[in-house]
């Protein structure tokens, strides 16, 4: 009798401990792919040698595969050859800057989380044809292709929200000071960091680090990553959308559930501060959602030999 009453004691203490324990905030699965590319570029077939004098028209191909989640439509994608005189070769500068003739398919997560490959897509630079004789037997040429097109990064992440921001009781749902589960779409421009922490008892605050992941470089949307313009550089606009009310950021302008407005990325980088109003009785977690938009230029480069046709 004695063993029964202590067995059954001890199963009511373990019930009893694991009914005290209170749930902690669902795991944020990501749903995106994820990674820090956009378009890579690629040189097809390039030939390493043709021949002067006009009797030897060749192409120069660009393959385009976009390694992100953006679909880059055909219009919003540059792409443009340099390195040697476009006279030489007998075609106009305009020649030499093409669109893509498709849209550039974007790389695709599906629900069970297979990884779906989008098709290449070619910018062809045709029937170029070194027109003069050259001194010598063979003259080295530098061909550099430059892309620039319009991308986008989309993040998640979640503010803690506590009836009690100041005091919170022990072992709720959630914890406010703390760094925060971060999933961003495949981009080269990333949200690096989220972080959230208190700022009054009615106010929780956040910081978003904004970051150039990639090798290329970061201009503001729809700028054609002009050079010319420097204050262009570095510039993306930022959407920052917590589904509630009351948001302020630093420099960004707020709007109906959020902020939005253009960030620099100084040395590649920018920390974003923001300020949620907090009026609940009650603890939940609340989905946040961040976009990123901008144009972004990537090059490569390579080179090829006109030789002496014997002319």
């Amino acid at each position: 009798m004695r063993r029964y009453i202590a067995f059954t004691l001890l199963i009511l203490l373990v019930a009893c401990a694991g009914g005290s324990a209170k749930p902690k905030g669902v795991v944020l699965d990501s749903p995106f792919a994820g990674g820090t590319a956009g378009l890579s570029l690629e040189f097809s077939e390039l030939r390493k040698d043709v021949f002067d004098g006009a009797g030897d028209p060749f192409d120069i191909i660009v393959k385009l595969e976009n390694k992100g989640e953006t679909l880059v439509s055909k219009e919003n994608v540059l792409v443009k050859l340099s390195g040697f005189n476009p006279t030489e070769f007998d075609k106009t500068e305009a020649q030499l800057s093409l669109n893509a003739p498709d849209d550039v398919i974007e790389l695709r997560k599906d629900p069970q989380g297979n990884l779906l490959a989008p098709p290449s897509t070619f910018v062809e630079f045709t029937a170029l044809n070194h027109k003069g004789l050259i001194t010598g037997a063979t003259a080295q040429f530098t061909v550099r292709a430059n892309a620039c097109y319009l991308y986008r990064t989309k993040a998640v992440s979640k503010l803690c929200i506590r009836e009690d921001l100041l005091t919170p009781e022990a072992g709720g749902i959630c914890e406010i000071n703390q760094d925060k589960q971060l999933h961003n779409s495949g981009a080269p421009v990333q949200f690096a960091t989220f972080k959230e922490n208190t700022r009054a008892k009615d106010r929780v605050g956040f910081t978003v680090e904004v970051r150039n992941s990639g090798t290329g470089g970061v201009f503001e949307r729809n700028s054609k990553c002009n050079k010319d313009d420097r204050q262009k550089e570095g510039r993306v606009y930022v959407v920052v959308n917590t589904g509630l009310s009351g948001v302020q950021c630093t420099g960004l302008e707020s709007t109906a559930n959020g902020a939005e407005g253009f960030v620099t990325l100084r040395s590649g980088t920018n920390t974003l501060s923001c300020t949620q109003q907090v009026n609940t009785n009650t603890d939940f977690e609340q989905l946040v959602n961040l976009e990123a938009i901008y144009d972004y230029e990537q090059l490569i480069q390579s080179s090829f030999a006109v030789k002496s046709s014997g002319e």
